[in-house]
């Protein structure tokens, strides 16, 4: 049975156009042009197979110096001839192997010979192969011989294509392939692949026996831009993260370590080493516009500081990068189309984006010192990025107060002078870019600096330093906890401790340490909240007040419980937030706290206040929850995988916990049980109820439903003892549910009247739907589990919890007709 072999994908229109020159029965002459890396030795790979299973004969060469090419098309000849077969071939065939013998003999002891000679018979013996079977010559990157190889190489083509042989010769677009194309029959164009394409042979690439994860092909789509549909281009750039160590297995997909952090060119690549022939300064050109982003070409100042050269030589370089296509020029604006090929010349001059945005924001300031005119929101930013040790002196009192400028001299306190007591205005500042920016990793980075400064004993008065050392100290700790950085946390309680004495709060400290240790995120942001409010007691005016972040945890902590503490930290807030805070939205907030997602939880409270860190925990958490709600349950996967290979030292938090439990509970639902169990055994069991709800779920899919009651009502009494009630509908359900298909009828009322304990006590949309939902379907109350359903699709759920009780004794068939009714609202999360 003739085997079938696969076609390249994207190629099937080129590949058309290869075998209409096959099938015409004469001669031709087909060049393939592609530049380097777009798949032409794939596809004359293919070609070769499937004209093999059509009975063509074909010989292949990559096309190299003569003789090599030439002895090696020879060799495939003779080999044919010797091939055990049942043929005489005629006399003038073996003339011309004999003979072509004999020229290959004699050119071995002639150090410089014509080629011509063993080409006139190579072109004799395959003109003899003609009659007798369909013949093609493959020849791969003519363009790279030179011009004596390439000329003999031509006359080779035409008198085998005169023969009836076709020829297929590969090249670049470039002019070296010119005189091909002007004798070609037919021109085949490789485009770059769809990618759609590209995705679809990422796994194959990638040489990991494994799916590729969604994750890494956006770092490839971004970072490669328009090489992505550059197979040479993936692949090696497959490779170079493969050998970096940055393509790791999590859940059975090829996934990104760390997922946020950009991909660079491999070394070898023909853009990157059109920067290294453009000149010595031309990687650190290209590193300025890569971290400046588009620049408009009349700036080659700030282009030429950027990259920390001189005008005329930036100009220089600029010209060179733009002729190679490095650099695009266009309307006037400059931009680098490969942002990966930054990230490489950011390794070779060892230039951070920080340094980069220092350099250009001393050169503002020069500027503003002389007068001239300077953007200032642009100052403002680069002051914002600059790096660490960006130290310029602050201005004397009085001077420069235009609030660009002042927004960007918060970069001194990364190096605060011990004579000069004004950065701690700037703190405030320095806090609002950064959070407006989105930036709390950084923000975290520099409150840790500031720490240290005043620990150190300047530049406050003695009289105010424990105060300021104190609240400085629990920014730290917030930005630190929002980030999830929990080892550094620790190392900042230790300096809360130390001044905890001068404050009053050494209780509070220690509960907030042991709270830590235990991990449960409501009593940590409960135990920081105290802390606070207990260490800012009777300070009087404040270097930076804190009161409003006490409240905000303490909403925060407040969420997965009672109504009235809801409530009551609601109102907590709202009277100490500062001016231009909106009132909270309740039903997003409770929402945010049943599943632990304090990104939206602080996106209701600040509203355009807040702006999450692209590569902060919650926020990528956040994207699991969003994406399990919108019912893209792969999306959702993802962005859990992404969470794990961001895990290390001290950064294991509640979101990574939870986003595993999400994870189980999609892969639970699909009937993957090993992988939900794989997940879920990766958040520890003090996850809370959303744990125990899948956890319950699991166990009833692997047949163990009597233990998963079991289990599941220890749980619920232990998230009793924690005071959580949001969220506890969804596991008592299940429980519900389960009881009765164990015949624990009892069991089954009893719980409904916990469930409707939960309704009275957490007053959300969600638990009320839940009670009349399952209540009405445990009674065979149609009309109930109607209003149940309204009032979901009134909040404009996406998805509506189906009955999740078997049909009761009572009430078959009104339960039936209720369950068809609603199957298309069914939730995946309510489903048990």
């Amino acid at each position: 049975m003739t085997r079938k072999h696969k076609a390249v994908l994207g190629r099937d229109e080129q590949l058309a156009a290869l075998d209409g020159a096959v099938a015409g029965g004469g001669g031709a002459l087909v060049v393939v042009r592609g530049p380097r890396g777009s798949g032409k030795s794939a596809v004359l790979g293919a070609v070769r197979k499937r004209w093999a299973e059509r009975g063509v004969r074909t010989f292949a060469s990559t096309a190299t110096a003569a003789p090599g090419v030439f002895e090696e098309l020879f060799d495939a000849v003779r080999r044919r001839i010797d091939e055990p077969r049942d043929v005489r071939w005629p006399p003038s065939l073996l003339d011309a192997v004999a003979a072509g013998s004999r020229l290959r003999h004699r050119d071995r002891e002639i150090p410089e010979h014509n080629p011509l000679p063993l080409v006139h018979e190579l072109t004799r013996a395959l003109a003899h192969l003609v009659p007798r079977e369909r013949t093609a010559l493959l020849v791969d990157d003519v363009d790279r011989m030179d011009r004596t190889s390439a000329a003999a190489l031509s006359a080779l083509a035409l008198g085998v294509r005169a023969a009836g042989v076709v020829v297929i010769a590969t090249g670049g677009p470039g002019s070296a392939i010119g005189r091909w194309t002007r004798n070609a029959d037919v021109v085949v164009d490789l485009p770059p692949l769809r990618d759609s394409d590209v995705a679809g042979l990422l796994g194959a690439w990638a040489g990991m026996r494994a799916p590729v994860d969604a994750s890494v092909t956006r770092a490839l789509l971004t970072g490669l831009g328009p090489l992505f549909g550059n197979p040479g281009t993936v692949r090696a750039a497959l490779r170079a993260l493969r050998a970096e160590g940055r393509l790791v297995l999590v859940d059975g997909h090829v996934c990104l370590r760390p997922a946020g952090e950009p991909i660079a060119l491999p070394d070898d690549h023909e853009l990157v080493a059109a920067v290294r022939d453009c000149g010595p300064a031309a990687a650190a050109v290209v590193r300025a516009v890569a971290v400046l982003g588009e620049i408009a070409a009349h700036d080659l100042p700030v282009l030429a500081v950027a990259a920390g050269t001189d005008v005329r030589t930036c100009g220089q370089v600029l010209d060179r990068l733009v002729d190679r296509e490095v650099v695009r020029s266009r309307d006037g604006a400059l931009d680098l189309p490969v942002p990966a090929l930054g990230v490489a010349a950011g390794r070779a001059t060892g230039r951070s984006p920080r340094a980069v945005h220092a350099a250009v924001a001393r050169h503002l300031l020069a500027a503003v010192e002389r007068g001239a005119a300077v953007d200032r929101t642009a100052l403002a930013d680069h002051l914002a990025r600059a790096e660490h040790d960006f130290g310029d002196p602050l201005p004397p009192p009085g001077e420069r107060t235009d609030g660009a400028v002042d927004l960007g001299w918060y970069a001194a306190v990364r190096r605060p002078p011990g004579a000069d007591r004004r950065w701690s205005r700037a703190l405030p500042t320095m806090m609002r870019l950064q959070l407006a920016a989105g930036r709390q990793h950084e923000l975290a980075d520099d409150l840790g600096a500031v720490v240290a400064a005043v620990a150190g004993g300047a530049p406050a008065p003695a009289a105010d330093r424990d105060v300021l050392l104190f609240e400085v100290a629990a920014w730290w700790v917030a930005a630190l906890l929002h980030e999830q950085r929990i080892g550094e946390v620790r190392d900042a309680v230790r300096v809360v401790e130390a001044v905890a004495a001068e404050r009053g709060c050494v209780e509070q400290a220690r509960r907030f340490a042991a709270a830590l240790v235990r991990g449960g995120a409501e009593e940590v942001l409960s135990a920081f909240s105290a802390l606070i409010t207990a260490g800012t007691a009777g300070a009087g005016a404040a270097v930076l007040r804190v009161g409003s972040l006490a409240a905000l945890l303490s909403l925060l902590a407040a969420l997965g419980g009672e109504d009235r503490r809801f409530r009551r930290a609601r109102t907590a807030w709202e009277a100490a937030a500062p001016a231009g805070i909106e009132g909270t939205c309740s039903p997003r907030l409770r929402e945010a706290g049943a599943w632990g997602d304090h990104a939206a939880a602080l996106s209701a409270v600040l509203g355009p206040h807040y702006r999450p860190s692209r590569r902060g925990a919650p926020h990528r958490y956040h994207h699991v929850v969003s994406a399990y709600h919108a019912g893209d349950w792969d999306a959702a996967l993802s962005a859990a995988r992404a969470l794990e290979t961001e895990r290390g030292p001290g950064r294991t938090g509640p979101a990574h916990h939870l986003s595993r439990v999400v994870a189980a509970e999609i892969c639970s639902v699909r009937g993957e049980l090993d992988r939900a169990a794989w997940w879920l055994h990766r958040s520890p069991r003090t996850t809370g109820h959303l744990a125990s709800w899948v956890r319950c779920g699991l166990r009833h899919r692997q047949g163990r439903t009597a233990e998963a009651v079991a289990e599941g009502r220890r749980d619920l009494a232990r998230c009793r003892e924690l005071g959580a009630v949001v969220g506890l509908e969804r596991l008592l359900a299940r429980l519900i549910a389960y009881s009765l298909q164990l015949g624990d009828t009892a069991g089954a009322h009893g719980l409904l009247g916990e469930l409707r304990a939960v309704d009275r006590r957490a007053r959300t949309g969600s638990a009320r739907e839940m009670v009349l939902i399952v209540g009405g379907g445990l009674h065979a109350d149609v009309g109930r589990v109607r209003e149940g359903v309204e009032l979901a699709r009134r909040r404009r759920a996406r998805a509506v919890p189906a009955p999740c009780c078997p049909p009761s004794r009572t009430g078959s068939s009104t339960w039936s007709a209720t369950g068809a009714r609603t199957a298309r609202s069914r939730s995946r999360w309510g489903s048990a």
